[in-house]
């Protein structure tokens, strides 16, 4: 079965089911309660494992350091972006380890998957309404907030906006 996401005004997919997992509607997520920020969905394509976060816009670096207000909103958004990266692989790896009841929300090929050694991990933010020349400032931020972490999981940080997630095939 294949299904389309829409989130922040694009439109991922048309994904296949048994490689799909919408962690942020997932009852796991929901049963866990307060505290647990997750991406919008994980998805197993071809040899890489995107964790996908949507956002329609972005603050612009160049802004933060103008005001108290403008830095505050700055360190917001990239903070809770990490946070859902962190929570989200946390959450899965939890699943495949048994601490959590797996549902039959979590698409077959990951749920019977015995190993995902061979597989990349890859932390996707989309904003949708980025310009491509304004990418690597938010790459960067996010790289770099999550270095040690990076290097503990060999994730990779892949940051696109519309155009981008499209040419990537992972939007519509």
């Amino acid at each position: 079965m294949m299904k389309v996401i829409h989130e922040s005004g694009i439109d991922f997919g048309r994904f296949d089911t048994d490689k799909l997992y919408e962690i942020e509607k997932s009852k796991i997520n929901l049963d866990i309660g307060k505290g647990i920020k997750t991406v919008e969905f994980i998805y197993l394509n071809g040899t890489d494992l995107l964790f996908v976060e949507a956002k329609a816009t972005c603050p612009n670096p160049a802004n933060k350091d103008s005001s108290d207000a403008k830095n505050k909103k700055y360190e917001a958004y990239f903070s809770d972006i990490a946070e859902k990266f962190i929570d989200s692989v946390s959450l899965f790896a939890s699943i495949k380890l048994g601490r959590q009841i797996r549902t039959e929300e979590f698409g077959r090929e990951l749920s019977e998957a015995d190993s995902f050694r061979n597989i990349a991990l890859k932390l996707v933010l989309v904003i949708a309404g980025a310009e491509e020349s304004c990418l690597p400032g938010p790459k960067a931020e996010l790289e770099s907030r999550l270095l040690k972490w990076r290097k503990i999981w060999k994730a990779d940080v892949v940051v696109l906006n519309r155009k981008l997630a499209k040419a990537a095939g992972i939007s519509r």
